[in-house]
């Protein structure tokens, strides 16, 4: 009974760190330690985002097998960090049944953000990446409104709509018509670079990351369904977007191109920027400061890189290794998962500009432009999962001849 209950208490916090924004991975690695540490034996266990299966065989001969369903997952990279440790502390010296319960109810504790600070950092997030796309004062000053716009809509709607295609479409819809209203009425100058600032908030880097992340680890389909779920969204978005700027045409012509033509305003503003997805994202406050830095150094090794290198795909590639490495090294310096520093320092990479203007061109029919934006996606994309690839297998490489060298 006590070994049931134990295994049980295990699989929720595999759920809880799914839940929580925890990559695959990581969760099926701290399931085996946890088991191993418990005394547990011919542990199989299966993890995917949506679902965990575990057959153990407890010290007693006794065999369990359990299965959890994931639902409803909420990115809150402070409860990850607490689950994190949590694991640590019982794989290196485990628990009665009644305290680990304990412990991981009170790692789990679901404290809500207050209104307030979720619109701070919807707003410092809108506001950096708007001046980041070109905004000007005013601009800015729209990006925030849109921001907050958006919090309240997702808060409403995220009660009811759990399919994030449906969810991304309505917000970017209603978004996008606001955010066109508000320049029709000379209170913006520039619709397309607002736009470009807020979309951020609804895009979902966090897919991306863990399912490369995956993918590299061999869990395929929990990669594979990672990356499916952030498409899902990231096609929402285009559709509300499409669908605003055809019922209010005109005020385009879809040359939202580029980002602040000062480099420094550029790392400055994305810097702030990732601040406010630090924030978005629930980051303990002692690691946002990390997160802002990683933005800072993801956004200058592509600006180094460019000088250097022709084109978009090498400079971002180049980028996104400079990404991985610092998540990596944040990591262990905190003794925090690598996503937490890795999701929020990737935002200057995200071509949420490429998919906005592939929209605008498609809308005004203009095949060329929407051709073109488009294979400046999916390189971007592509150039993001290479970067983060080398680096996972290089870290694998390094960490591994260090615990055999200290092993010896």
């Amino acid at each position: 009974m006590e070994s049931e209950r134990i295994a049980g208490l295990i699989l929720d916090i595999g759920v809880a760190m799914i839940r929580s924004g925890a990559e695959t991975h990581r969760v099926e690695d701290s399931l085996y330690r946890l088991c191993k540490g418990y005394g547990f034996s011919h542990c199989n266990i299966w993890v995917v985002p949506t679902n965990i299966q575990a057959t153990i065989t407890a010290p007693d001969g006794s065999v369990v097998t359990q299965i959890r369903h994931v639902r409803d997952i909420t990115v809150d990279f402070t409860k990850l960090d607490r689950l994190n440790s949590l694991c640590r502390a019982v794989c290196a010296n485990p628990l009665e049944a009644n305290e680990l319960e304990t412990r991981f109810k009170e790692a789990d504790a679901q404290q809500k953000e207050p209104l307030w600070r979720v619109a701070l950092a919807a707003g410092i997030g809108a506001m950096g990446y708007g001046v980041f796309f070109r905004c000007d004062l005013s601009d800015t000053l729209l990006a925030l409104l849109a921001a907050l716009l958006i919090v309240l809509l997702s808060r409403l709607l995220s009660r009811s709509e759990r399919n994030p295609l449906a969810l991304n479409f309505i917000i970017s819809f209603i978004t996008e018509v606001f955010i066109i209203s508000f320049v029709r009425l000379g209170l913006g100058h520039h619709a397309d670079y607002v736009t470009l600032g807020v979309v951020m908030l609804l895009i979902s880097a966090l897919g991306t990351t863990n399912g490369v992340r995956d993918l590299v680890h061999l869990d395929t389909l929990s990669g594979t369904m990672n990356i499916t779920l952030s498409m899902t969204g990231a096609i929402g978005i285009a559709l509300g977007i499409a669908l605003a700027i055809t019922l209010l045409p005109g005020w385009s012509n879809g040359a939202a191109n580029g980002v602040n033509s000062n480099v420094w305003i550029q790392l400055a503003s994305c810097t702030i920027g990732c601040v406010g997805f630090a924030l978005w994202f629930c980051v303990r406050i002692s690691h946002v400061a990390a997160c802002a830095l990683g933005g800072f150094i993801t956004w200058g090794a592509y600006i180094i890189a460019s000088l250097r290198l022709s084109g978009a795909f090498a400079p971002a590639v180049v980028a996104a290794i400079a990404c991985g490495a610092f998540s990596q090294i944040a990591a262990r310096a905190h003794k925090a998962p690598a996503t937490i520093f890795m999701t929020v320092s990737i935002f200057p990479l995200i071509p949420g500009a490429a998919l906005y203007s592939m929209m605008v061109a498609i809308v005004l029919g203009n095949s060329a432009l929407a051709a073109q934006k488009g294979a400046e996606l999916a390189l971007t994309c592509f150039a993001i999962v290479l970067g983060f690839m080398v680096v996972e297998v290089l870290s694998r490489y390094i960490w591994n001849t260090k615990s055999i060298a200290a092993q010896k």
